[in-house]
């Protein structure tokens, strides 16, 4: 029994370890272990906690006071008398400070919940860039791989006619060299994905893994790409730094409101009792403070200046919104224009010429130089179509991130 139990979990090590990663599944895990949108979160919290405090009907607790003395009945001395005496005081806001700091507050909150989104926002773009790069990596070593089996077999048919005396010895070295270089070429590919992957644990959050993998495909067909001046209309609603910027200036018109308002003196009602040896006195006090130097003169300054630096920086993002929507649009149409043109024209007639390529020396039509060129020209054609799919999936990303939304 206890073996069945340890080889079942040692299945359950092995399937878990083998599973890769898909990209929704990188972004699922960034959201929730990547240390910088906890620290946002957390802050978030703490807005929640100033609302409800300021949500509080009575900003200051009662204060209560009491006293007691003794003192003679008679001025030569005689009888002694205590007297006691007590008073609950309490005060209150008169000029509506309290809805104005609850509206400050109930903004804090808001900006502090669209500035997590705007955190996950570029998160989740920096997660997709990484997994671009990646996948890129993951398709870098096939590719490798593949060009030292075509150098492989080019060497093994170098070597037959070598001996046939079809070529010379310097075309056989040569095409050992080529071998060579197409192994070191498949030696730094492995290095690039292995930094590749650790970049992206990095950005998920995770420790490092040499079991880590990811699965999934860069874009091969170019996708619609609709046009930059209807996405702006959208981008208002969509980006969270928007909204941020939106609720960061109400707060600071609510602050500066308050501002004014607490300059307006709030008003102390006290209840007393007092006892002494004659009578027992109980009545209600007044007081206000006289507004006749501290007239809140610097926080409404203070409160002033950060509106209008809430403002500035509303009308400033919206201006860097305009153009990294134009960038964004200008590097996808390029980016996809780019991969039509290579899946289109290049890199199908350059596998179908390798292939030709081959069979002709094989029956001796063509020389070596003409077959090393095609093959040169073909691994070239992959990996530069492997690059414009990169470049589509990162325009990809850039678009998603700067319209806040996506083009599906």
């Amino acid at each position: 029994m206890m073996r069945m139990i340890v080889f079942a979990c040692s299945i359950s090590l092995f399937v878990h370890s083998a599973h890769a990663m898909t990209q929704s599944e990188a972004v699922e895990t960034a959201l929730k272990s990547n240390p910088e949108i906890q620290a946002v979160r957390l802050e978030q919290l703490g807005t929640e906690g100033r609302l409800d405090q300021a949500g509080q009907l009575l900003r200051n607790n009662p204060v209560i006071e009491g006293s007691v003395s003794r003192k003679d009945t008679l001025p030569e001395g005689g009888e002694k008398v205590r007297n006691y005496g007590v008073r609950l005081s309490q005060e209150f806001e008169l000029a509506g400070q309290r809805g104005l700091r609850v509206d400050a507050a109930k903004s804090g909150r808001e900006k502090a919940i669209q500035d997590t989104r705007d955190r996950e926002r570029v998160l989740i773009a920096a997660v997709k860039d990484a997994f671009a790069r990646a996948l890129a990596a993951k398709r870098k070593i096939e590719l490798a791989g593949e060009a030292v089996t075509l150098q492989e077999e080019l060497v093994a048919s170098a070597s037959i006619k070598f001996q046939t005396g079809d070529i010379s010895g310097l075309e056989q070295n040569l095409a050992e060299v080529e071998l060579g270089k197409a192994r070191r070429d498949r030696m730094l590919a492995e290095r690039e994905q292995r930094e590749a992957l650790l970049g992206l644990q990095e950005v998920l959050g995770m420790k490092p893994s040499a079991n880590f993998s990811i699965e999934g495909e860069l874009p091969s067909e170019a996708p619609f790409i609709p046009g930059k001046d209807k996405i702006r209309d959208a981008v208002a609603q969509q980006r969270p730094d928007v909204q941020s910027a939106t609720a960061e200036v109400q707060q600071a018109k609510s602050a500066m409101q308050l501002a004014r308002r607490e300059a307006i003196p709030s008003v102390t009602v006290s209840g007393f009792y007092n006892k002494d040896e004659r009578l027992n006195e109980t009545g209600v006090m007044l007081s206000f403070p006289l507004p006749l130097f501290d007239r809140k003169q610097a926080d409404r300054k203070e409160a002033a200046a950060k509106a209008g630096q809430a403002l500035i920086k509303h009308a400033s993002l919206e201006r860097t919104i305009d153009r990294e929507i134009e960038e964004a649009h200008a590097n996808l149409v390029s980016a996809a224009e780019e991969l039509s043109l290579f899946k289109k024209d290049v890199l199908g007639k350059a596998m179908e010429n390798l292939g030709l390529m081959n069979l002709a020396f094989k029956e001796g039509k063509f020389g070596f130089f003409e077959v090393r060129l095609a093959q040169k020209d073909t691994i070239d054609a992959q990996f530069a179509y492997l690059e414009s799919q990169v470049r589509l999936q990162l325009a990809l990303n850039a678009w998603e991130k700067a319209t806040g939304g996506s083009l599906k």
